[in-house]
């Protein structure tokens, strides 16, 4: 653990990891070019054997505060143990692959700041080249529903106040990616309507930009099971927080359409992406565990 600054950080970012210390550095240095260094605390938990995030911020040094921790697999347990050690108001959870404009950050800060009765802030992602990133965000802001959270959060983007994440529970750790379950999925949306049901009130501000490639530009055959991991966590979160059937349906009704226009345009790993993700919804809906995923397996 480092403290280059007296100052109390305004907000922390905790980042769960399992070795890709290279996007990580990439993040380290938009910290550094963006934030002034009393404003941010950056906790990573690094769950790889070799610890390689954990060096790359050892190495670095950077002149804000930081901290290096360690646990069990899965990105919610590793958020879990980084919610133990990090110390400011607010909270955000950035993925280790993502990075930050340069008045992101320091953007979330003032909003708070500007409506003390604001539970959390959702933005949106974008690629390099300003393009959607893994949703088609909308470009008007307003409220986080549970009838819209599925187009305007996701875990990146999102910022909390760190006392209400403390009120209503945080992380799921049998949801998300490298979950011993297999709901590979959710755990985000889960706490953000956690929030909601609590009387929260949480912003979707366009405005605030976070940056991540936009994966299915690279989509392989293993996409196509990551996708129905995906699928299992989000059918599960439908079930567990009784989310609208005709929403769940219109979702659908959307990967099926999306799926035929990819097969149409050749696009074949990202068509069965859709109908694997779709497998996985109702898997998770019914509660009833796909073939493809044994027992023992991780999400």
């Amino acid at each position: 653990m480092a403290e280059q600054v007296d100052a109390a950080p305004a907000l922390s970012l905790v980042v769960s990891t399992v070795g890709r210390p290279v996007d990580f550095d990439r993040l380290i240095t938009s910290i550094e070019e963006t934030v002034p260094a009393h404003l941010v605390e950056l906790v990573v938990c690094d769950q790889s054997a070799d610890q390689s995030c954990a060096t790359v911020l050892r190495e670095r040094d950077p002149a804000f505060r930081w901290v290096a921790t360690t646990s069990g697999r899965g990105a919610s347990v590793g958020r879990n143990a980084g919610l133990e050690v990090a110390t400011a108001p607010l909270v955000g959870f950035p993925d280790d692959n993502c990075w930050f404009p340069p008045d992101t950050l320091s953007a979330v800060v003032a909003t708070f700041a500007a409506d003390p009765g604001l539970s959390g802030l959702s933005g949106q992602q974008q690629t390099l080249d300003r393009r959607p990133s893994m949703l088609r965000w909308p470009s008007t802001g307003g409220p986080v529903t549970r009838t819209n959270f599925m187009k305007t959060s996701i875990m990146s983007t999102m910022f909390f106040r760190r006392d209400v994440i403390d009120r209503v529970g945080h992380f799921d750790e049998g949801m998300g990616v490298g979950s011993a379950g297999w709901y590979g999925a959710g755990e985000e949306s889960d706490l953000l309507l956690r929030v909601l049901s609590g009387g929260g009130r949480v912003q979707y501000v366009p405005e605030l930009v976070v940056l991540q490639d936009e994966p299915r530009d690279d989509a392989d055959a293993a996409f196509e099971r990551k996708m129905l991991r995906y699928g299992c966590g989000n059918g599960h979160l439908w079930r567990l927080h009784r989310l609208p059937r005709w929403l769940l349906a219109w979702y659908s009704a959307r990967k099926v359409v999306g799926a035929v226009v990819r097969r149409v345009r050749g696009q074949r790993n990202l068509a069965r992406a859709d109908l694997a993700y779709l497998r996985g919804t109702w898997a998770g809906w019914t509660d009833r565990r796909p073939r493809e995923l044994p027992v023992g397996s991780r999400s």
